[in-house]
């Protein structure tokens, strides 16, 4: 085996996989069975095997079916609020004679301002802190990787981010104060952008992170179906140093994110990675808010949106704005950890092919959105017109 064959390495391992019912640990698993042919996935869901399957068939029609036929895959109910992730004792002495690889993907991702911060952080670092321990039980284990954000860092004026840890005071000693009162001390958050992304901060003082822009539960979605379905005011505040939108709008193909993981495994990276947009596909804020424009159903004589870029922030930006207004600043988050795998071909490429290839995936999901968008409202005018009164 070497180490240009991530097939090879891959027949390998033993993985135990979390989050494999979301968009990224749903794209690793897929890559995991059916492109490195890997020797074994434990992958931990929730609820029922019966759901976790359902979820998939809505996520991915036409790969769970091979994906499962493989026999590669074993479903283990979990509980990630539990001692020992409330899996089976049998099955944990199981694991922990053969995995060699965990991977954390799971996390319930909120970038609402008002989620109750000892919530989140119950969510989103405790889980990571249990599964450490489990780790620790583990023999064969050789890397542990946990997926976080890139605004984990959010705190940060803008500028470059390095692939590191920043502290903010003592994350033991917040994660005691979150955990008993229900927040830190006036100014400890350190202006966190949302209460998520102070527990993924904390959450990654202990462990081992792959910070990436690729987000499960797609938030740039959920900002093009509010803009379309109902539009703002478009004020948005923005740097002083990118006037016109044109700072960068961090987000990349969960493919890409999912092969980098992937690849830092194979190559056995330790330490901050980060998949950031800037050195793969470099679209503004501004791009963004075209694809919005450019598909906005206009149905009924609706009248599309108008974005007006402001650099004073005492005038007041629109609810949609506030949503999203990580996606104004100026971060530039180093890839420097990535670079050398630019130049990868087969299953595990992170070239994009071209410029036009990028643009085209990203206005093909602003359509889409805009169909459903339709769709809705036509099922809603239907059902009302439906409803007669005796």
């Amino acid at each position: 085996m070497t180490m240009d064959d991530p097939c090879a390495f891959f027949r390998e391992q033993t993985i135990l996989l979390t989050g494999g019912t979301g968009v990224l640990g749903g794209c690793l698993l897929y890559k995991l069975t059916m492109k490195l042919d890997t020797r074994k996935i434990y992958a931990v869901v929730r609820v029922s095997t019966e759901a976790a399957i359902s979820q998939w068939k809505k996520t991915m029609p036409e790969h769970i079916e091979d994906m499962l036929a493989t026999k590669k895959i074993e479903l283990v109910l979990g509980d990630m609020t539990k001692h020992g992730f409330g899996i089976e004792e049998a099955i944990l002495r199981e694991m922990a004679g053969s995995v060699s690889v965990i991977i954390h993907a799971a996390a319930n991702i909120n970038w609402l301002s008002t989620m109750p911060l000892k919530e989140t952080t119950s969510n989103n670092c405790l889980p990571v802190l249990r599964l450490a321990e489990v780790a620790a039980t583990f023999e064969k284990l050789a890397k542990f990787v946990f997926i976080s954000t890139t605004y984990a860092n959010s705190f940060l004026p803008d500028g470059i981010v390095e692939e590191k840890t920043y502290a903010v005071g003592d994350a033991e000693q917040h994660l005691t104060q979150i955990l008993s009162e229900g927040k830190v001390s006036e100014g400890a958050d350190g202006g966190f952008a949302a209460p998520y992304t102070f527990a993924k901060h904390l959450a990654e003082q202990g462990t081992p992170a792959f910070p990436s822009s690729s987000r499960g539960s797609c938030p740039a979605s959920d900002y093009i179906e509010r803009y379309m379905s109902a539009p703002d005011s478009g004020i948005v505040h923005v740097s002083p140093h990118c006037p016109d939108g044109t700072n960068v709008y961090d987000e990349i193909p969960v493919d890409m994110a999912a092969n980098l993981t992937l690849l830092h495994i194979m190559h056995g990276t330790v330490g901050i990675v980060q998949a950031g947009a800037e050195s793969y596909v470099k679209r503004t804020m501004a791009h963004f808010h075209q694809d919005i424009i450019g598909h906005f159903p206009r149905q009924d004589g609706a009248r599309g949106p108008e974005f007006h870029y402001v650099t004073d922030k005492s005038i007041k930006q629109g609810r949609y704005a506030e949503f999203g207004k990580i996606w104004a600043r100026d971060w530039h988050f180093s890839n420097a950890a990535s670079k050398g795998f630019r130049s990868v071909k087969g299953p595990l490429s992170i070239a994009l092919g071209d410029h036009d290839a990028a643009e085209k995936y990203m206005k093909e999901r602003a359509r889409r959105i805009s169909e459903e968008v339709v769709r809705r409202r036509a099922s809603k005018n239907l059902t009302h017109s439906s409803i007669s009164v005796a």
